[in-house]
């Protein structure tokens, strides 16, 4: 049996921490986990124990191993599972994230995105890691539930989805969301990184889109932009 140990980007595996996003990997990508452990203080034992049985996954009580890759007081469950390899995109709109770099942000995204229907997730390396616990636990387990992919270029990313039809969220050259006449099916939605957003010729390689705002502030966090201008895509005629 693998020894738990912390995380590091380059570890073939990684980990769920807490009990939603464990359950969400064992219902949906049971043949990644590799073992459950817990903490004697975790409540639903008995549930977890049967379920962990019933898939042939095993579960043994370690609470110094979840002590060990947790910075958090409050984590009683968590699983040890094999990096999926990189997935081929299948759904018809794609988010395709440039140089992403938090964790927090990217979790979130990737539930929004199974939340409005599974759409895929592409990054453009360097990127924040898929895989980091963090990721995982701010997709609330989410992550196995969408495809997702990491390319090192944007070309790379276009040469394998040529007919998807690029709508860079930024302002130079856009139209404002909402007043998009319409969009193509296949298409991706393209969006910077937190800090500088995407570089002016990204205006050359679709149709750029603005997200209205008033002038109390001056930009939306990445997260709240994708789930925008996805719930706006999605509702277009």
């Amino acid at each position: 049996m693998e020894k738990i140990k912390k995380y590091h980007r380059v570890d073939p595996n990684s980990y769920t921490l807490g009990s939603f996003p464990t359950y969400e990997l064992l219902e949906s990508k049971p043949e990644l986990v590799k073992k459950v452990i817990y903490s004697p203080e975790y409540e639903g034992t008995e549930k977890l124990l049967a379920f962990t049985k019933k898939l042939g996954v095993p579960c043994f009580e370690e609470p110094q191993s979840i002590r060990r890759i947790s910075d958090k007081g409050n984590v009683y469950v968590a699983a040890l599972f094999q990096k999926p390899e990189r997935e081929a995109l299948k759904s018809d709109t794609h988010v395709l994230l440039v140089n992403p770099s938090d964790m927090g942000n990217l979790g979130t995204i990737i539930r929004t995105a199974a939340g409005m229907g599974g759409c895929d997730i592409a990054m453009i390396s360097p990127c924040a890691d898929l895989y980091d616990p963090r990721t995982v636990r701010a997709s609330m387990g989410a992550l196995f539930r969408i495809r997702t992919a990491v390319y090192p270029s944007l070309e790379e990313y276009r040469k394998c989805y040529s007919e998807y039809a690029l709508y860079p969220f930024m302002l130079k050259g856009s139209v404002e969301l909402g007043k998009l006449a319409e969009a193509k099916k296949k298409r991706t939605l393209v969006f910077g990184n937190e800090a500088t957003g995407l570089p002016d010729e990204y205006a050359a390689y679709g149709q750029s889109v603005r997200i209205p705002m008033s002038s109390l502030v001056d930009s939306y966090n990445l997260a709240i932009s994708v789930g925008i201008g996805l719930y706006a895509f999605n509702n277009m005629k």
